[in-house]
């Protein structure tokens, strides 16, 4: 603490000296006025900080939270609004597909070469989960149009997402 009083003191010395401060007394002033904040703020750091935390301005104003159609704040947003409280339950009721979509975009995005490996083929089947595949196998079930290249969506599928690569898929 004390390193730091004298760190900030030796900083207004330099700054008193870029402005051209050229008598003792004027740098004399600087210098007892910075010791006097440095030496109150390190005695009572709290009374600093004690005006700004009674103000109103100073308090963290938080929402009540509404996720998914969920939570404490859900029902102060719709209040009486039947078209927002439908959207609510629509995504109630989405909220493990919407939760997959975007884990799935995270990975693809964050972690692209996790599923690289050489000589070895990736591919999605229906439920979601990937298989992985040889070059033999591969050609053999590209041969029996059982792959097919799909872009990731977003949105809920309405809309492709242009910054995943494209995904193959296997054609159950």
């Amino acid at each position: 603490m004390k390193l730091l009083n004298i760190v900030s003191i030796l900083s207004l010395f330099k700054a008193a000296a870029a402005f051209g401060t050229t008598s003792r007394h004027e740098f004399v002033q600087i210098l007892s006025t910075a010791g006097i904040a440095a030496f109150s703020s390190s005695l009572a750091p709290e009374i600093a900080n004690a005006a700004a935390i009674e103000k109103a301005e100073g308090k963290i104003l938080r929402a009540n939270k509404c996720a998914y159609g969920e939570g404490e704040g859900c029902e102060d947003l719709a209040g009486d609004n039947a078209f927002i409280k439908e959207l609510q339950k629509r995504s109630q009721e989405n909220k493990e597909a919407t939760q997959k979509e975007y884990l799935s975009a995270y990975q693809m995005k964050n972690y692209p070469d996790f599923f690289a490996s050489y000589g070895k083929f990736m591919v999605k089947k229906s439920d979601g989960t990937f298989e992985l595949y040889d070059e033999a196998e591969f050609a053999e079930l590209k041969k029996a149009n059982k792959i097919r290249l799909e872009r990731p969506t977003a949105m809920g599928g309405k809309v492709q997402d242009l910054t995943q690569k494209p995904i193959l898929v296997l054609v159950e």
